[in-house]
């Protein structure tokens, strides 16, 4: 059992920012996907994105297709990141440039736009 000191108040510290991405406040939703990628940031317009197809398994994909190209995202647990796509809340994907730290969530190992 532990003491809450302050019971009903919210903590101080902020929750940590995810490393996978970012996600907009809760009730709202997101106007554009940014994709951060090594060598650059690409945006889409939510209205863009038609549909996304989550592929599961060892190496899981999230393939997302807009009316002009093909985003496949790969990496490992990315059952949150479709939520957040479900749910028009998912703002920022980042593919990380470093190795990927032992945290729990979403892993993203790597992003490709293709031509659709």
């Amino acid at each position: 059992m532990s003491i809450d000191a302050h019971p009903g108040k919210a903590p101080l510290a902020p929750p940590a920012p995810r490393a996978w991405g970012s996600l907009v406040a809760d009730r709202q939703t997101s106007q554009v996907l940014r994709l951060v990628l090594a060598d650059r940031s690409v945006s889409f317009p939510i209205g863009e994105l038609k549909r996304w197809e989550h592929i599961a398994g060892g190496q899981e994909s999230l393939i997302i297709q807009t009316s002009r190209e093909i985003v496949t995202v790969e990496g490992q647990h990315l059952t949150e990141v479709r939520q957040a796509l479900d749910d028009v809340r998912l703002c920022e994907l980042r593919s990380p440039a470093t190795k990927a730290t032992a945290r729990t969530g979403p892993v993203v190992r790597r992003i490709t736009i293709e031509p659709a």
